[in-house]
């Protein structure tokens, strides 16, 4: 049976799309290193959010495939990436902030 799994990363301080597309491309390079088996698929876009008028731009990660440990591994990786720009490369998007790991079963 396929699990799917989601994760949210939101920029609160970006303002351009161009930032958030940097950061898939990066995200995308690695999850193609990985080599994963065919019956594992990721979808990494971005998201636009706004709360009582205060807006910011988030990327949003999905892995499907059968494994849940498998999934976990490649959404580490993935925050790992993101990480990794954010922080030690001095990517200026602004602070962001994790959502919750979630799994469920299709």
């Amino acid at each position: 049976m396929l699990r799917i799994s989601c994760r949210e990363i939101y920029f609160t301080k970006a303002t351009q799309a161009s930032q958030i597309d940097f950061l898939i491309d990066k995200v995308k390079e690695i999850v193609k290193e990985m080599g994963l088996p065919p019956e594992y698929d990721v979808r990494i876009y971005k998201n636009v959010y706004s709360c009582c008028g205060i807006g910011g731009l988030a990327m949003i990660i999905e892995v499907v495939g059968p494994d849940e440990e498998t999934l976990k591994a490649i959404d580490l990786r993935a925050m790992s990436r993101v990480l990794e720009f954010c922080e030690k490369e001095g990517f200026k998007i602004g602070y962001h902030s994790f959502g919750q790991y979630e799994s469920i079963e299709k």
